[in-house]
């Protein structure tokens, strides 16, 4: 479905999309959803009961990566690791920016993403408190170093649930760390059920980059069914 986008900002390089449900009513409180990577069409069946909010960062391999790390392909660029800035702009200009002008229920906000929007959503979890309910699709686990820093640190956001969908056939064809990327998420995917005991955690038949509608529906009916919508 398209989606009517009701207001568009930038924030700190951060261009944000929102869209409000068509019956929006200013003295209601609602729910909201930010997703990196502002794919929002992808969480359509949320779209009459949920605020989403899409977040494109300028450079999403700098963005969206905890620490630097080397490009997994020779004449890639490099992953530049500024994912603690994107983070302070997020929770602090951009959500108040967002608060100010909309009524959100704070008690019902989801932050996550695809692939390397995952892997940033998941490593909130140790920076940050603000979302109630994080999730990550295909998230990028294989990152260099993401399992050992997972079973190294505590949680700040133990208190949140969490949503992990990963495919069993992610990684296919590669043959750098990708090839083993079901297994690192598989990983990371018990450090966090851990810690935190309001954890789903699914693996799929999928490739990475297979049947991501399916996978955001799948989603966003377990997100239904959380929120009561």
């Amino acid at each position: 479905m398209t989606l009517l986008i009701n207001k568009n900002f930038v924030c700190h390089g951060i261009r944000v999309t929102i869209a409000l449900p068509e019956s929006y009513d200013s003295k209601k409180a609602y729910p909201a959803v930010f997703l990196n990577d502002g794919q929002l069409d992808y969480l359509g069946k949320l779209a009459d009961s949920v605020i989403l909010i899409g977040l494109e960062p300028q450079n999403r391999l700098d963005d969206f990566t905890p620490w630097q790390a080397q490009a997994l392909r020779t004449g890639s660029p490099d992953f530049g690791g500024k994912l603690a800035s994107y983070h302070d702009h997020l929770f602090d200009h951009i959500f108040k920016s967002i608060a100010q002008e909309f009524r959100l229920d704070e008690s019902r906000m989801a932050y996550g993403g695809y692939s390397l929007g995952g892997l940033a959503a998941i490593s909130s979890l140790y920076s940050s408190d603000k979302m109630s309910l994080i999730f990550s699709i295909c998230g990028s686990f294989w990152y260099p170093n993401f399992v050992d820093y997972c079973k190294a640190h505590q949680l700040i956001n133990k208190t949140c649930s969490v949503y992990l969908r990963n495919g069993l056939t992610e990684g296919a064809n590669h043959k750098n760390r990708l090839a083993k990327a079901p297994s690192y998420a598989k990983k990371v995917h018990e450090c966090i059920k851990k810690q935190c005991l309001s954890t789903y955690s699914e693996f799929d038949p999928y490739g990475h980059h297979d049947n991501l509608q399916e996978r955001y529906d799948d989603f966003s009916d377990w997100l239904i069914e959380q929120w009561q919508l």
